[in-house]
């Protein structure tokens, strides 16, 4: 038997609204024990685990958070609401993602291994109100149908060498033709 002292935990209680537990959570069957509970009375929760971390809980129940949601504010007008994370941050949502902002900046820092990865089930659209530019070593755009460039005004076509390359014909000069195999050899498929 362990000569360590077992207190048990602190409970403060409204029967309405809740209560808080303030107290190592000692159940064999609990995947990662708590230090302190903050519960609602709509099964809403804010726990502080023993290894340091937390989880902040809405209710789940038929009540009216159903439709009202649950929201984070930072209401000074120029203080900086901060999310760090020294891991993954990973955001999963049943429904619309919306973010809006008057400036948004993604920058990956890893120059290993892919940077920015978008995919999507089915479309993706850029609708910008003014310009829209692309810079980058090399830039490759692979269709597996059609590429369509529509412009009202000027199509302007820039470069040191401009070839176009169209395989049916077979008059694609040989060695051209290794380049072109090259370059798209892992687009084919």
């Amino acid at each position: 038997m362990s000569d360590k002292p077992k207190f048990p935990p602190i409970i403060i209680q409204h029967p309405e609204c809740g209560h808080i537990t303030m107290g190592d959570e000692k159940d064999k069957d609990v995947e990662r024990p708590r230090d302190i509970g903050l519960y609602g009375g709509s099964a809403n929760a804010l726990r502080l685990f023993k290894d340091g971390g937390f989880e902040l809980r809405s209710s789940d129940d038929d009540s009216e958070q159903e439709t009202r949601g649950s929201m984070i504010l930072q209401a000074c007008k120029d203080g900086k609401l901060v999310i760090k994370s020294e891991g993954d941050l990973h955001i999963d949502v049943a429904g619309e993602f919306t973010v809006s902002a008057n400036k948004i900046k993604m920058e990956a820092l890893n120059a290993s291994e892919d940077g920015i990865n978008l995919k999507a089930k089915h479309d993706i659209r850029i609708d910008a109100d003014n310009n829209v530019l692309m810079t980058a070593d090399n830039i490759t755009i692979d269709a597996k149908e059609r590429i369509l460039s529509h412009s009202v005004g000027w199509t302007i076509l820039m470069g040191q060498c401009v070839r176009i390359h169209e395989p049916i014909s077979k008059l694609t000069p040989a060695a051209f033709q290794t380049y072109i195999d090259n370059q798209t050899k892992t687009l084919k498929g």
